[in-house]
C-alpha cells in the first residue's frame, strides 16, 4: 500500500533534486522515495517499532496440526 504526500521545498532544494533525478535517469518521486527509505532505515526508533509490531502479532501455531503438516498441506 502507498500513500500520497505532499511536501515543500525551497527552490534550490527543488532544482537539485530535478537535476539528480535527470542524472539517474528516473523521476524525483523515485529519488525521494529511495532517500525517505534509506532515512527511516537508519533511525533506530523505527526500526524498533516494526520489531516490536512483529513481536506484538506473531504467536505460535496452536491449530490441529503440527508446523510440518501444515506447511505441507499449504505448500504444493
Amino acid at each position: 500500500m502507498t500513500e500520497t504526500l505532499t511536501i515543500r521545498l525551497p527552490a534550490a532544494l527543488a532544482r537539485d533534486l530535478k537535476a539528480k533525478a535527470k542524472a539517474e535517469k528516473t523521476n524525483p518521486t523515485e529519488v525521494l522515495r529511495r532517500a525517505a527509505e534509506n532515512y527511516v532505515r537508519a533511525d533506530r526508533t523505527a526500526q524498533d517499532a516494526r520489531v516490536e509490531h512483529v513481536r506484538k502479532h506473531a504467536g505460535t501455531w496452536d491449530g490441529y496440526c503440527s508446523g510440518t503438516e501444515l506447511l505441507r498441506k499449504t505448500r504444493p
